[in-house]
């Protein structure tokens, strides 16, 4: 079993986090033991939710989100645990589990200080059922009562065409040694990264467009406000004080003032 001061090292956390959850663990190690439990259920697929859920309301109040991400980050050495039983790579380990040090990352970038608010999400990693290979993120998930895997992307990741298709690669190349069940089934993306207005926002040789191109996209939601978060940062500004520091955000927020929609668009991979 790592320790938790292992396990910030190896996925480089930001070392103001890691200062503060080292001077928390003395006040948090005997309620971690009572609750050792709903750690180990952080990192079953079918309980995560709940055990998160349980221990949401138990860790209150939780300043940044620190208690939760100190339990996450013990849950992750049992999740290591089981990458090892499963003899999958430390380096797929690091790279999916990094996920928690670009979302301190994220917070701080949003509003100014580190914090960790994406409980929400990260057990998907813990449980095994999410992993990153490349520059994008590949879920075990299901639609319409069948079988897929859900790609996402994350906000480092370099959208070359070269590195979509070679982490598309891996993702083959891993799901038939790591899960065969998942070996054919299709790709499935759902994102702001598919939404048709881009191609208004965006210039023709854009890497956003080349991404979005390798996706049949079927449906499209015009309401969907997912894209705030990852052009702008925020999700709680109004449009008129969105921040204009790159091209895309100046773009959309024009396309926004005069009542324009980006949202999200879903679609499957045309090919692997």
């Amino acid at each position: 079993m790592k320790t938790l001061i292992e396990l910030m090292r190896m996925i480089e956390l930001p070392k103001i986090v890691q200062n503060e959850l080292v001077s928390m663990e003395p006040m948090l190690s005997q309620q971690k033991k009572n609750e050792e439990t709903f750690i180990q259920n952080l990192t079953h697929p079918n309980h995560w939710e709940s055990s998160r859920i349980y221990l949401k309301k138990s860790l209150s109040p939780d300043k940044n989100g620190y208690k939760m991400l100190s339990y996450m980050l013990s849950a992750a050495s049992y999740s290591l645990e089981k990458y090892e039983d499963k003899g999958i790579s430390e380096d797929i380990f690091i790279d999916t589990m990094k996920c928690f040090t670009r979302f301190t990352k994220e917070h701080y970038e949003s509003y100014g200080f580190f914090g960790f608010d994406r409980d929400f999400w990260t057990g998907r990693q813990l449980s095994l059922q999410l992993f990153r290979l490349g520059e994008l993120e590949f879920e075990k998930s299901y639609e319409n009562n069948q079988k897929i895997i859900s790609v996402h992307i994350p906000s480092d990741a370099v959208l070359t065409e070269e590195n979509c298709k070679k982490s598309l690669k891996m993702a083959a190349e891993f799901f038939s040694k790591e899960d065969c069940s998942y070996e054919h089934v299709p790709y499935f993306c759902n994102s702001w990264l598919l939404s048709p207005a881009l191609k208004t926002l965006l210039p023709e040789h854009s890497n956003i467009l080349k991404f979005q191109n390798l996706f049949a996209v079927e449906s499209v939601d015009g309401n969907s406000t997912e894209y705030l978060t990852w052009i702008f940062k925020r999700s709680d500004l109004d449009i008129k004080d969105l921040p204009e520091n790159t091209s895309l955000q100046r773009n959309a927020k024009k396309y926004l003032l005069k009542g324009g929609k980006i949202g999200e668009g879903k679609g499957y991979l045309k090919h692997i």
